[in-house]
């Protein structure tokens, strides 16, 4: 078996989405981004004779590894609402990484389908692993519960939580070598950022208070101020890099 090399896992940084599951590949994203996420993903994830090897830390508290296969990999195409295969951009390919985490993902909910919440099988989809929460991937793949703010409330802004979720990107900004994901809900007022969709926290900036998302799916960078931001966002979840 060989670990990933360094090229592979920065690759991870601006990972395409093709699936619903912007919630892992903004974390992998996100994980990519930092020291101690690298680690992490060069520990969990290695190469085999025929695929890889992918490692979640803590399911139901117990680490397990799941194989993927080359056809495996060659088998899962993105497909649209009516099954049919979507274009694959030729200057954004699937990238072989997140597919070997996507299905050793389906692996997992076959195996333990609570792993799967129940508010996340309401929207249609074609494989198991599309929807899903970032803590809830986060805390499977890493062993490491993260910190979290405002993901499970029904509240769909961070307006309510103004001072913690401040406080949190100030010491993003402080610790740059982090791994943070944020996402949105439905807002009907602000459209800068899309509905129920997740991004990976690139930059803080806390004496001009902005902070840069990338959206994997689109491919794109979005800087929005603080106020901006806690009007947008519905939650934060993530790691430092170092204890605060």
């Amino acid at each position: 078996m060989k670990p990933l090399t360094h090229n592979e896992i920065m690759d991870l940084r601006y990972a395409k989405q093709y699936f619903q599951d912007c919630y892992l590949v903004s974390s992998i994203g996100a994980l990519a981004n930092s020291k101690k996420g690298s680690k992490i993903l060069e520990n969990n994830i290695v190469h085999t004779n025929d695929g890889f090897r992918v490692k979640f830390n803590n399911i139901n508290n117990k680490s397990e590894d799941f194989f993927v296969t080359q056809k495996e990999l060659d088998d899962l195409i993105p497909l649209d609402k009516y099954g049919n295969p979507t274009e694959i951009n030729k200057h954004f390919p699937q990238n072989p990484i997140i597919k070997a985490i996507e299905i050793a993902m389906n692996k997992i909910i076959d195996k333990h389908p609570s792993k799967k919440p129940w508010l996340s099988r309401i929207p249609s989809c074609n494989e198991k692993f599309e929807f899903n929460k970032p803590s809830n991937f986060l805390e499977m793949f890493t062993g490491e519960k993260p910190i979290k703010l405002n993901e499970d409330s029904f509240k769909l802004s961070l307006k309510s939580k103004k001072k913690e979720a401040i406080e949190i990107f100030d010491q993003m900004s402080d610790n740059p070598d982090s791994s943070f994901v944020v996402g949105t809900s439905i807002n009907l007022r602000e459209k800068d950022l899309n509905d129920f969709h997740c991004f990976d926290v690139k930059n803080v900036n806390k004496t001009k208070e902005t902070i840069e998302l990338f959206d994997h799916r689109f491919q794109e960078i979005t800087k929005l101020t603080y106020n901006e931001a806690i009007k947008q966002l519905k939650y934060i979840v993530g790691y430092f890099g170092k204890e605060k």
